[in-house]
């Protein structure tokens, strides 16, 4: 920072102080007599006023004239006197009356005789302007490259996520730029290829048809494309170019398309059509319904299980009602979907239209959303009857019927029959609690009881610790 060097006191007290500020201000842009107190005297003006109202300064403490955050800055230069010997120059906002805070770099000289202060001040409007300029500047510069970055990252992830294999080629030299992910299936190492001569890739009958081809695609020339056979997997492609510009320079972007693929993968809408028309015909019922289980579709599969007439006579309806838990069933299913996303071997049965007998199926269901809409997806396998027989007799499942006759005349009847119907309750709620998947609220409901009296049977057969919340399910 520049300083100013004062001279010997004793000289200063031969100059007249309003006459030194008066010629001080024809070097700066204005000069300020202050007193001891700190209070503005006197306002002069230099060639060029950085304020139509500078006038307005006078008889106010400098102190109380500028930011606050210049205030240590003030205290400073009115200590002039007590450091004779050099002041430095300081920049500070000074606020005016009717101006916006003006940045002024002051110093300060002392005059012993009259013990005042000149401060004199440079405008740094100019070179505040100039750096806020720059630093809109740069800030312009910083949003510019965010931008280019994200529109970069965005042709990246566009041009790799495309199913057609694609090659940038430079129009001058034919050789390869840069190469798109599903183009590495068709032509192998995408880094060996790069930077490689496009031709290179066909046989070298194909070479000049290939060149004349990409030239007249070059000069902007509007053609079909050509037949040729990649080198190394010995399969027949379709080629075709488009010209780009990229300022000064012209590109091709060449799609590779293998004639295998074409005859085979179809359209998009043949694939939709063929994939609704496998799942119609699927051995297994499916069904997409609402999340409060209201169908909205249904296969073939589904209407021969409940015997319906026809599929129109399903849609718009509960799937409770071809369920044979109904309500119970449908809570579930529907309940571990939302929180857990999806459901598997659900077992239950589905009830015909024609009342004949319940058949015995395993439910799956997964939980999908497309934008707003949010839909259930079930698939409900029938099970035979074999298959689902219990294969193994629970452990400590109780005495038999041979046991238990076998205490006739030793115990009481009314014992044995407490402790056979212990047995049975047990077993009926270890049943019910299985098939709600441990689910304490739905298990209650498919028992007829209340949730206090099911935990209070729990606690009596040791199926839950004493200690646990009845307020809580499983």
């Amino acid at each position: 920072m520049t300083k100013i060097y004062h001279s010997d006191s004793s000289k200063l007290n031969n100059i007249d102080i309003h006459l030194a500020a008066e010629l001080l201000a024809y070097s700066v842009d204005i000069a300020l007599i202050i007193d001891k107190a700190g209070v503005i005297e006197k306002v002069i003006d230099g060639a060029k006023p950085i304020s139509s109202n500078t006038a307005s300064l006078t008889k106010k403490k400098w102190l109380d004239t500028v930011a606050i955050d210049s205030q240590p800055k003030i205290n400073a230069l009115l200590k002039t006197n007590e450091d004779r010997d050099e002041q430095k120059w300081r920049q500070v906002n000074q606020e005016i009356d009717g101006s916006n805070s003006i940045p002024i770099q002051y110093s300060t000289i002392f005059f012993p005789k009259e013990t005042k202060l000149v401060a004199i001040g440079k405008d740094l409007s100019s070179i505040s302007t100039l750096q806020q300029k720059l630093v809109e500047s740069q800030q312009e510069i910083e949003r510019d490259y965010a931008n280019l970055h994200a529109i970069q990252n965005r042709y990246l992830q566009l041009f790799n996520s495309i199913d057609q294999a694609y090659l940038i080629v430079d129009s001058q030299t034919l050789k390869i730029i840069e190469v798109n992910k599903s183009a590495g299936f068709l032509v192998g190492d995408l880094k060996k290829i790069q930077g490689k001569l496009f031709v290179n890739l066909f046989p070298t009958k194909d070479h000049e048809a290939i060149q004349n081809y990409l030239l007249e695609s070059k000069s902007g020339i509007l053609q079909s494309s050509i037949q040729t056979t990649l080198e190394n997997l010995k399969e027949n492609v379709e080629i075709s170019s488009a010209l780009l510009r990229e300022g000064n320079q012209n590109i091709c972007l060449v799609s590779i398309k293998p004639k295998s693929q074409a005859a085979h993968l179809g359209t998009v809408n043949e694939q939709a059509t063929l994939l609704a028309q496998a799942m119609e015909d699927f051995q297994d019922g499916f069904i997409v319904c609402s999340t409060n289980g209201v169908v909205l579709t249904t296969n073939n599969t589904f209407v021969s299980m409940s015997q319906s007439t026809q599929k129109e006579s399903i849609l718009g309806k509960s799937l409770e009602i071809w369920l044979g838990r109904a309500s119970i069933d449908l809570k579930i299913i529907l309940g571990t979907v939302r929180e857990y996303g999806s459901i598997k071997d659900y077992a239950s049965t589905i009830t015909a239209d024609d009342g004949s007998s319940p058949l015995d199926v395993r439910i799956s269901a997964v939980g999908f959303n497309s934008g707003k809409l949010s839909l259930v997806a079930i698939g409900i396998h029938q099970v035979s009857k074999a298959s689902n027989q219990p294969t193994d007799k629970p452990e400590n499942l109780g005495k038999n019927a041979k046991e238990l006759t076998q205490l006739v005349g030793k115990v009481p009847l009314k014992q044995i029959v407490t402790e056979t119907t212990d047995i049975i309750e047990k077993l009926c709620i270890l049943a019910a609690l299985d098939l709600t998947m441990t689910n304490r609220a739905s298990a209650a409901e498919l028992l007829g009881l209340s949730r206090q009296g099911l935990y209070i049977k729990m606690r009596r057969f040791g199926i839950v610790d004493s200690n646990a919340n009845d307020d809580a399910d499983a």
